[in-house]
């Protein structure tokens, strides 16, 4: 049984079994990017590094079961490699995005897909504000109220779910989340809502409050938060549980102002819309 065991499974590192040292040893020592393969030539895994070499042999001494299990799984059924050296390790990088993005291979999974960038549809008009969350700008919509590309299918989604549950909290004047629509009680903000104005003093295409929006989601300003507190409190004695459930949807939106919408700011310069197939690159710069 032990035999069997150690004949499925060799006690030594598994890729150094398989491919040549002398086509280790000739790895340079220098930023570029990696590329397993099976035996049938399938692109198993690309990888970029600072160091080539360091990188590869890191792989190299990988025994089974000292790594992950979709590392494990990857050099178990790699047979070899080639290398494409850049000048940078940026270079490598932005080399790294467009290979995964246009040749798919079946263990790398950040950047394969488009289908993680939103854009976010923030529109006020006299009845109300509509919103809308899409992978591409909808024809039929008014294009100056699209935004993005945003990365990320739970941090955009949750985080404009927290958006529009306090905007409802506080034109309605409400601080108990059990009265808010039963679409906005989901872990996951709809794709579409439009919500409209209550408060007789709101002013057309929304006011202060629309301002404040646009430059939130331009990452401009974090104001609205404030303003948000002021309308949801409005004087009222707070439950421990609602206080809670304010500060987990500011800190939300805090964060995701602090982590995405700043940095789409820095990184779109005079442009408004980035698209998807970009993204990925202008966030390496």
């Amino acid at each position: 049984m032990t035999n069997s065991i150690e004949t499925l499974f060799p006690a030594g590192p598994v890729l150094e079994q398989r491919i040549s040292g002398e086509q280790f040893d000739a790895v340079p020592k220098e930023p570029g990017v990696y590329r397993f393969y099976d035996r049938s030539g399938t692109l198993l895994y690309v990888g970029k590094a600072k160091n080539l070499r360091t990188r590869l042999f890191s792989y190299k001494r990988i025994k089974p079961g000292g790594a992950s299990r979709k590392v494990s799984e990857m050099i178990g059924r790699a047979s070899s490699f080639d290398l494409v050296i850049t000048e940078t390790e940026r270079d490598a990088l932005l080399l790294e995005n467009r290979i995964i993005r246009s040749e798919r291979p079946l263990y790398n999974h950040a950047n394969k897909e488009t289908e993680t960038y939103y854009f976010v549809y923030l529109k006020p008009d006299a009845m109300g504000l509509e919103f809308r969350l899409a992978m591409r700008i909808h024809e039929e919509s008014d294009e100056e109220f699209w935004h993005g590309c945003f990365k990320g299918h739970a941090p955009v989604r949750t985080s404009f779910g927290c958006l529009l549950r306090l905007l409802w909290m506080a034109e309605y004047n409400i601080e108990d989340p059990m009265y808010l629509p039963v679409r906005l009680t989901r872990n996951l903000t709809p794709m579409r809502f439009k919500m409209g104005w209550k408060l007789k003093s709101r002013e057309p295409a929304g006011g202060l409050m629309a301002e404040l929006l646009n430059v939130w989601i331009k990452g401009e300003s974090c104001e609205i938060l404030d303003w948000l507190i002021v309308q949801i409190e409005s004087g009222k004695r707070l439950k421990p549980f609602q206080i809670l459930y304010l500060e987990h949807h500011l800190e939300c939106l805090k964060c995701f102002f602090d982590h995405k919408l700043v940095k789409h700011r820095e990184i779109r310069g005079e442009r408004k819309i980035i698209r998807q197939d970009e993204l990925d690159d202008l966030l390496i710069s």
